[in-house]
Protein backbone atom coordinates (compact mmCIF):
# COMPACT_ATOMS: atom_id res chain seq x y z
CA UNK A 1 0.00 0.00 0.00
CA UNK A 2 1.17 3.54 -0.66
CA UNK A 3 2.67 5.67 2.10
CA UNK A 4 -0.26 8.04 1.68
CA UNK A 5 -2.77 5.29 2.48
CA UNK A 6 -0.73 4.11 5.45
CA UNK A 7 -0.72 7.63 6.82
CA UNK A 8 -4.51 7.72 6.71
CA UNK A 9 -4.77 4.38 8.54
CA UNK A 10 -2.62 5.76 11.36
CA UNK A 11 -5.46 8.15 12.17
CA UNK A 12 -7.59 5.19 13.32
CA UNK A 13 -5.18 3.75 15.87
CA UNK A 14 -5.41 0.30 14.30
CA UNK A 15 -2.69 -2.30 14.07
CA UNK A 16 -2.47 -3.07 10.35
CA UNK A 17 -0.98 -6.45 9.47
CA UNK A 18 -1.53 -6.51 5.73
CA UNK A 19 -2.98 -4.36 2.94
CA UNK A 20 -3.76 -5.06 -0.69
CA UNK A 21 -5.49 -3.33 -3.55
CA UNK A 22 -9.01 -4.10 -4.73
CA UNK A 23 -11.32 -2.31 -7.15
CA UNK A 24 -10.86 1.39 -6.43
CA UNK A 25 -9.92 0.79 -2.78
CA UNK A 26 -7.57 -0.90 -0.30
CA UNK A 27 -8.44 -3.94 1.78
CA UNK A 28 -6.78 -3.90 5.18
CA UNK A 29 -6.28 -6.78 7.60
CA UNK A 30 -6.29 -5.11 11.01
CA UNK A 31 -6.40 -5.90 14.71
CA UNK A 32 -10.17 -5.27 14.53
CA UNK A 33 -10.90 -7.41 11.48
CA UNK A 34 -11.07 -6.74 7.77
CA UNK A 35 -11.54 -3.09 6.71
CA UNK A 36 -11.93 -1.29 3.39
CA UNK A 37 -10.27 2.08 2.80
CA UNK A 38 -11.66 4.10 -0.09
CA UNK A 39 -11.45 7.67 -1.31
CA UNK A 40 -14.52 9.74 -0.44
CA UNK A 41 -15.80 12.42 -2.81
CA UNK A 42 -19.24 12.94 -1.25
CA UNK A 43 -20.38 15.46 1.33
CA UNK A 44 -20.02 15.29 5.11
CA UNK A 45 -23.80 15.32 5.40
CA UNK A 46 -24.10 12.26 3.16
CA UNK A 47 -21.52 10.18 5.01
CA UNK A 48 -23.17 11.13 8.31
CA UNK A 49 -26.51 9.82 7.00
CA UNK A 50 -24.92 6.56 5.87
CA UNK A 51 -23.27 6.16 9.26
CA UNK A 52 -26.50 6.70 11.16
CA UNK A 53 -28.44 4.19 9.06
CA UNK A 54 -25.74 1.54 8.73
CA UNK A 55 -24.68 1.61 12.37
CA UNK A 56 -28.35 1.13 13.32
CA UNK A 57 -28.56 -1.83 10.91
CA UNK A 58 -25.40 -3.31 12.43
CA UNK A 59 -27.00 -3.18 15.87
CA UNK A 60 -29.96 -5.12 14.41
CA UNK A 61 -27.56 -7.91 13.43
CA UNK A 62 -27.06 -7.18 9.72
CA UNK A 63 -23.62 -7.28 8.15
CA UNK A 64 -23.15 -3.98 6.31
CA UNK A 65 -20.12 -1.90 5.34
CA UNK A 66 -20.56 0.72 8.03
CA UNK A 67 -17.97 3.51 8.10
CA UNK A 68 -15.68 3.93 11.12
CA UNK A 69 -14.76 7.08 13.03
CA UNK A 70 -11.09 7.95 13.36
CA UNK A 71 -9.44 8.85 16.67
CA UNK A 72 -10.60 12.45 16.27
CA UNK A 73 -14.21 11.28 15.94
CA UNK A 74 -14.47 12.15 12.25
CA UNK A 75 -15.94 9.84 9.61
CA UNK A 76 -13.69 11.30 6.91
CA UNK A 77 -9.89 11.25 7.19
CA UNK A 78 -7.70 13.60 5.18
CA UNK A 79 -4.17 12.74 4.08
CA UNK A 80 -1.28 15.14 3.56
CA UNK A 81 -2.41 15.78 -0.03
CA UNK A 82 -5.88 16.73 1.24
CA UNK A 83 -7.42 13.57 -0.29
CA UNK A 84 -10.44 12.43 1.72
CA UNK A 85 -10.87 8.78 2.77
CA UNK A 86 -13.45 6.67 4.55
CA UNK A 87 -12.67 3.41 6.35
CA UNK A 88 -15.42 0.77 6.44
CA UNK A 89 -16.11 -2.60 8.00
CA UNK A 90 -15.58 -5.42 5.50
CA UNK A 91 -16.13 -9.16 5.36
CA UNK A 92 -14.48 -12.31 4.05
CA UNK A 93 -16.39 -13.58 1.05
CA UNK A 94 -17.06 -13.12 -2.63
CA UNK A 95 -19.78 -11.52 -4.71
CA UNK A 96 -22.97 -13.45 -5.30
CA UNK A 97 -22.61 -15.61 -8.41
CA UNK A 98 -25.37 -15.14 -10.98
CA UNK A 99 -24.82 -18.75 -12.07
CA UNK A 100 -25.58 -20.29 -8.67
CA UNK A 101 -29.32 -20.48 -7.98
CA UNK A 102 -28.72 -21.03 -4.27
CA UNK A 103 -26.69 -17.84 -3.98
CA UNK A 104 -29.25 -15.86 -5.99
CA UNK A 105 -32.08 -17.00 -3.71
CA UNK A 106 -29.96 -16.28 -0.63
CA UNK A 107 -29.47 -12.74 -1.93
CA UNK A 108 -33.23 -12.32 -2.47
CA UNK A 109 -33.87 -13.47 1.10
CA UNK A 110 -31.19 -11.12 2.39
CA UNK A 111 -32.85 -8.21 0.55
CA UNK A 112 -36.16 -8.98 2.30
CA UNK A 113 -34.40 -9.02 5.68
CA UNK A 114 -32.66 -5.75 4.85
CA UNK A 115 -36.00 -4.15 3.97
CA UNK A 116 -37.52 -5.44 7.21
CA UNK A 117 -34.69 -3.90 9.20
CA UNK A 118 -34.93 -0.59 7.31
CA UNK A 119 -38.63 -0.42 8.16
CA UNK A 120 -37.84 -0.97 11.82
CA UNK A 121 -35.72 2.18 11.77
CA UNK A 122 -38.94 4.14 11.22
CA UNK A 123 -41.58 2.10 13.03
CA UNK A 124 -39.52 1.70 16.20
CA UNK A 125 -37.80 5.09 16.11
CA UNK A 126 -34.40 3.37 16.01
CA UNK A 127 -32.80 5.93 13.74
CA UNK A 128 -33.91 8.82 15.91
CA UNK A 129 -32.48 7.15 19.00
CA UNK A 130 -29.26 6.46 17.10
CA UNK A 131 -28.99 10.16 16.20
CA UNK A 132 -29.52 11.17 19.82
CA UNK A 133 -26.81 8.71 20.88
CA UNK A 134 -24.39 10.08 18.28
CA UNK A 135 -25.11 13.64 19.39
CA UNK A 136 -24.31 12.68 23.00
CA UNK A 137 -21.05 11.10 21.85
CA UNK A 138 -20.17 14.23 19.88
CA UNK A 139 -20.85 16.47 22.88
CA UNK A 140 -18.69 14.21 25.05
CA UNK A 141 -15.83 14.37 22.54
CA UNK A 142 -16.09 18.14 22.42
CA UNK A 143 -16.11 18.28 26.23
CA UNK A 144 -12.94 16.18 26.38
CA UNK A 145 -11.24 18.39 23.80
CA UNK A 146 -12.13 21.49 25.79
CA UNK A 147 -10.79 19.88 28.95
CA UNK A 148 -7.52 18.93 27.26
CA UNK A 149 -7.18 22.43 25.85
CA UNK A 150 -7.76 23.91 29.30
CA UNK A 151 -5.09 21.67 30.82
CA UNK A 152 -2.60 22.76 28.18
CA UNK A 153 -3.50 26.38 28.77
CA UNK A 154 -2.80 26.08 32.50
CA UNK A 155 0.75 24.99 31.78
CA UNK A 156 1.42 28.09 29.70
CA UNK A 157 2.17 31.53 30.97
CA UNK A 158 -1.13 32.69 32.44
CA UNK A 159 -0.93 36.34 31.52
CA UNK A 160 0.19 35.83 27.87
CA UNK A 161 -2.26 33.01 27.31
CA UNK A 162 -5.17 34.96 28.76
CA UNK A 163 -4.53 37.87 26.38
CA UNK A 164 -4.21 35.51 23.41
CA UNK A 165 -7.40 33.67 24.32
CA UNK A 166 -9.28 36.94 24.73
CA UNK A 167 -8.22 38.19 21.30
CA UNK A 168 -9.02 34.86 19.67
CA UNK A 169 -12.37 34.72 21.44
CA UNK A 170 -13.34 38.19 20.18
CA UNK A 171 -12.28 37.19 16.67
CA UNK A 172 -14.39 34.04 16.75
CA UNK A 173 -17.36 35.99 18.15
CA UNK A 174 -17.08 38.51 15.34
CA UNK A 175 -16.89 35.73 12.73
CA UNK A 176 -19.84 33.87 14.24
CA UNK A 177 -21.82 37.10 14.42
CA UNK A 178 -21.09 37.83 10.76
CA UNK A 179 -22.12 34.29 9.85
CA UNK A 180 -25.41 34.62 11.75
CA UNK A 181 -26.08 37.91 9.99
CA UNK A 182 -25.47 36.40 6.57
CA UNK A 183 -27.55 33.32 7.39
CA UNK A 184 -30.37 35.48 8.67
CA UNK A 185 -30.42 37.58 5.51
CA UNK A 186 -30.41 34.59 3.16
CA UNK A 187 -33.75 34.31 1.34
CA UNK A 188 -35.73 31.10 1.43
CA UNK A 189 -35.03 28.99 -1.66
CA UNK A 190 -38.18 27.30 -2.94
CA UNK A 191 -37.89 23.54 -3.33
CA UNK A 192 -38.21 22.22 -6.85
CA UNK A 193 -41.26 20.09 -7.51
CA UNK A 194 -40.37 16.40 -7.71
CA UNK A 195 -41.46 14.59 -10.87
CA UNK A 196 -44.00 11.87 -10.10
CA UNK A 197 -43.63 8.23 -11.11
CA UNK A 198 -46.38 8.53 -13.73
CA UNK A 199 -44.97 11.80 -15.11
CA UNK A 200 -41.56 10.21 -15.53
CA UNK A 201 -43.01 7.34 -17.60
CA UNK A 202 -45.04 9.75 -19.74
CA UNK A 203 -41.91 11.81 -20.37
CA UNK A 204 -39.95 8.70 -21.35
CA UNK A 205 -42.72 7.76 -23.77
CA UNK A 206 -42.57 11.15 -25.45
CA UNK A 207 -38.83 10.64 -25.86
CA UNK A 208 -39.43 7.19 -27.41
CA UNK A 209 -41.89 8.62 -29.94
CA UNK A 210 -39.57 11.46 -30.90
CA UNK A 211 -36.72 9.02 -31.41
CA UNK A 212 -38.84 6.71 -33.56
CA UNK A 213 -39.98 9.65 -35.70
CA UNK A 214 -36.36 10.73 -36.17
CA UNK A 215 -35.30 7.20 -37.13
CA UNK A 216 -38.13 6.80 -39.65
CA UNK A 217 -37.15 10.05 -41.32
CA UNK A 218 -33.57 8.90 -41.86
CA UNK A 219 -33.00 7.84 -45.46
CA UNK A 220 -29.92 5.71 -45.03
CA UNK A 221 -30.47 3.66 -41.90
CA UNK A 222 -27.84 1.96 -39.76
CA UNK A 223 -28.27 -1.59 -38.37
CA UNK A 224 -29.36 -0.09 -35.05
CA UNK A 225 -32.04 2.02 -36.73
CA UNK A 226 -33.34 -0.97 -38.73
CA UNK A 227 -33.76 -2.96 -35.52
CA UNK A 228 -35.59 -0.01 -33.93
CA UNK A 229 -38.05 0.20 -36.84
CA UNK A 230 -38.68 -3.54 -36.73
CA UNK A 231 -39.53 -3.87 -33.03
CA UNK A 232 -40.61 -0.46 -31.80
CA UNK A 233 -44.38 -0.98 -31.71
CA UNK A 234 -44.47 -3.92 -29.29
CA UNK A 235 -42.15 -2.22 -26.82
CA UNK A 236 -44.03 1.06 -27.08
CA UNK A 237 -47.36 -0.66 -26.38
CA UNK A 238 -45.92 -1.94 -23.11
CA UNK A 239 -44.54 1.52 -22.31
CA UNK A 240 -47.97 3.10 -22.88
CA UNK A 241 -49.74 0.49 -20.76
CA UNK A 242 -47.26 0.99 -17.92
CA UNK A 243 -47.75 4.77 -18.02
CA UNK A 244 -51.54 4.38 -18.02
CA UNK A 245 -51.41 2.03 -15.03
CA UNK A 246 -49.10 4.42 -13.19
CA UNK A 247 -51.47 7.35 -13.79
CA UNK A 248 -54.41 5.26 -12.56
CA UNK A 249 -52.69 4.29 -9.30
CA UNK A 250 -54.86 5.71 -6.50
CA UNK A 251 -51.89 5.89 -4.16
CA UNK A 252 -48.26 4.83 -4.28
CA UNK A 253 -46.92 2.29 -1.77
CA UNK A 254 -45.39 3.63 1.44
CA UNK A 255 -41.89 5.05 1.32
CA UNK A 256 -39.14 3.52 3.45
CA UNK A 257 -35.38 3.52 3.36
CA UNK A 258 -34.07 1.67 0.27
CA UNK A 259 -30.63 0.37 -0.69
CA UNK A 260 -31.06 2.16 -4.02
CA UNK A 261 -28.95 -0.15 -6.21
CA UNK A 262 -29.19 -3.67 -4.77
CA UNK A 263 -27.53 -6.18 -7.11
CA UNK A 264 -25.41 -9.32 -6.98
CA UNK A 265 -22.33 -7.07 -7.00
CA UNK A 266 -23.31 -5.72 -3.56
CA UNK A 267 -23.80 -9.05 -1.78
CA UNK A 268 -20.85 -10.82 -0.13
CA UNK A 269 -21.20 -14.53 0.64
CA UNK A 270 -18.83 -16.80 2.53
CA UNK A 271 -18.35 -18.83 5.71
CA UNK A 272 -20.20 -16.78 8.30
CA UNK A 273 -20.66 -13.94 5.82
CA UNK A 274 -23.94 -12.70 4.38
CA UNK A 275 -23.28 -9.01 3.89
CA UNK A 276 -24.73 -6.07 1.95
CA UNK A 277 -22.33 -3.40 0.73
CA UNK A 278 -22.28 -0.05 -1.11
CA UNK A 279 -25.13 2.08 0.20
CA UNK A 280 -24.02 5.05 -1.90
CA UNK A 281 -27.54 5.23 -3.42
CA UNK A 282 -29.30 4.95 -0.04
CA UNK A 283 -32.55 6.92 -0.22
CA UNK A 284 -36.17 7.14 0.80
CA UNK A 285 -38.42 5.41 -1.69
CA UNK A 286 -40.54 2.37 -2.49
CA UNK A 287 -38.70 -0.78 -1.53
CA UNK A 288 -40.23 -2.77 -4.41
CA UNK A 289 -37.86 -0.81 -6.65
CA UNK A 290 -34.91 -2.59 -4.98
CA UNK A 291 -36.55 -5.95 -5.66
CA UNK A 292 -37.22 -4.97 -9.28
CA UNK A 293 -33.65 -3.84 -9.88
CA UNK A 294 -32.17 -7.02 -8.40
CA UNK A 295 -34.56 -9.38 -10.20
CA UNK A 296 -34.28 -7.64 -13.57
CA UNK A 297 -30.50 -7.91 -13.52
CA UNK A 298 -30.72 -11.61 -12.65
CA UNK A 299 -33.54 -12.57 -15.01
CA UNK A 300 -31.91 -10.81 -17.96
CA UNK A 301 -28.89 -13.04 -17.45
CA UNK A 302 -31.16 -16.11 -17.26
CA UNK A 303 -33.28 -15.23 -20.32
CA UNK A 304 -36.28 -14.45 -18.12
CA UNK A 305 -36.48 -18.00 -16.77
CA UNK A 306 -40.03 -18.23 -15.41
CA UNK A 307 -39.23 -20.86 -12.79
CA UNK A 308 -36.38 -18.77 -11.38
CA UNK A 309 -38.58 -15.66 -11.39
CA UNK A 310 -41.25 -17.46 -9.37
CA UNK A 311 -38.69 -18.74 -6.87
CA UNK A 312 -37.23 -15.25 -6.40
CA UNK A 313 -40.67 -13.79 -5.73
CA UNK A 314 -41.57 -16.64 -3.35
CA UNK A 315 -38.26 -16.34 -1.48
CA UNK A 316 -38.61 -12.60 -0.94
CA UNK A 317 -42.31 -12.64 0.01
CA UNK A 318 -41.84 -15.56 2.42
CA UNK A 319 -39.86 -13.10 4.58
CA UNK A 320 -41.59 -9.83 3.68
CA UNK A 321 -45.03 -10.19 2.02
CA UNK A 322 -46.01 -7.54 -0.52
CA UNK A 323 -49.25 -5.57 -0.19
CA UNK A 324 -51.61 -5.20 -3.16
CA UNK A 325 -50.34 -1.78 -4.23
CA UNK A 326 -46.73 -3.04 -3.99
CA UNK A 327 -47.52 -5.93 -6.36
CA UNK A 328 -49.05 -3.50 -8.85
CA UNK A 329 -46.14 -1.07 -8.58
CA UNK A 330 -43.69 -3.95 -9.10
CA UNK A 331 -45.68 -5.09 -12.16
CA UNK A 332 -45.52 -1.59 -13.67
CA UNK A 333 -41.76 -1.44 -13.15
CA UNK A 334 -41.26 -4.76 -14.94
CA UNK A 335 -43.80 -3.91 -17.67
CA UNK A 336 -42.06 -0.70 -18.66
CA UNK A 337 -39.26 -1.58 -21.17
CA UNK A 338 -36.62 0.35 -19.27
CA UNK A 339 -33.63 -1.20 -20.98
CA UNK A 340 -35.16 -0.51 -24.41
CA UNK A 341 -35.70 3.13 -23.44
CA UNK A 342 -32.09 3.35 -22.23
CA UNK A 343 -30.80 2.13 -25.61
CA UNK A 344 -32.97 4.66 -27.43
CA UNK A 345 -31.82 7.42 -25.08
CA UNK A 346 -28.19 6.48 -25.70
CA UNK A 347 -28.83 6.64 -29.45
CA UNK A 348 -30.35 10.13 -29.24
CA UNK A 349 -27.35 11.48 -27.31
CA UNK A 350 -24.64 9.76 -29.36
CA UNK A 351 -22.94 10.11 -32.73
CA UNK A 352 -25.59 8.63 -35.02
CA UNK A 353 -23.13 8.02 -37.83
CA UNK A 354 -21.65 5.15 -35.83
CA UNK A 355 -23.42 3.08 -33.20
CA UNK A 356 -21.31 0.42 -31.41
CA UNK A 357 -22.12 -3.14 -32.47
CA UNK A 358 -22.71 -4.09 -28.83
CA UNK A 359 -25.65 -1.66 -28.72
CA UNK A 360 -27.19 -3.33 -31.76
CA UNK A 361 -26.66 -6.69 -30.05
CA UNK A 362 -28.39 -5.43 -26.90
CA UNK A 363 -31.44 -4.43 -28.89
CA UNK A 364 -31.53 -7.82 -30.59
CA UNK A 365 -31.28 -9.58 -27.23
CA UNK A 366 -34.26 -7.56 -26.02
CA UNK A 367 -36.15 -8.66 -29.13
CA UNK A 368 -35.21 -12.30 -28.62
CA UNK A 369 -36.22 -12.25 -24.93
CA UNK A 370 -39.50 -10.42 -25.50
CA UNK A 371 -41.74 -13.51 -25.35
CA UNK A 372 -40.01 -14.99 -22.29
CA UNK A 373 -40.31 -11.65 -20.53
CA UNK A 374 -44.00 -11.52 -21.47
CA UNK A 375 -44.56 -14.89 -19.76
CA UNK A 376 -42.99 -13.56 -16.57
CA UNK A 377 -45.19 -10.47 -16.79
CA UNK A 378 -48.26 -12.72 -16.95
CA UNK A 379 -47.10 -14.48 -13.79
CA UNK A 380 -46.55 -11.15 -12.04
CA UNK A 381 -49.90 -9.76 -13.18
CA UNK A 382 -51.63 -12.86 -11.84
CA UNK A 383 -50.10 -12.25 -8.40
CA UNK A 384 -51.10 -8.59 -8.49
CA UNK A 385 -54.71 -9.33 -9.48
CA UNK A 386 -55.20 -12.27 -7.10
Amino acid sequence: MSERGCGVLEQYGLEVMKTWRTRGAFLCETSQGLKLLKEWTGSDKRIQLEYEVLSALSELGLQVDCCIRNEEGSLVSVDEDQTRYVLRDWYEGRECSTRETGEILASAKLLAKLHQALRRLDTEGLLERKREELQREQRERERRRELEAAQVAEREQQDVQAVAQGQEGRKVEREEGNLRTVMGEAPDVPKERTESFAEMLVRHNRELKRTRSFVKARKKKTDFELVVIGGFEKFYRQAEEAADLAEALPILPASWWCHGEYSHHHVLLGDGTLAVTDFSKLRRGIQASDLYYFMRKILEKHRWNLKLGRRLLDTYTAVLPLAGEEWKYLYILFLYPEKYWKQMNYYVNSNKAWIPARNVDKLRVLENQFEARALFLEELRGRWES
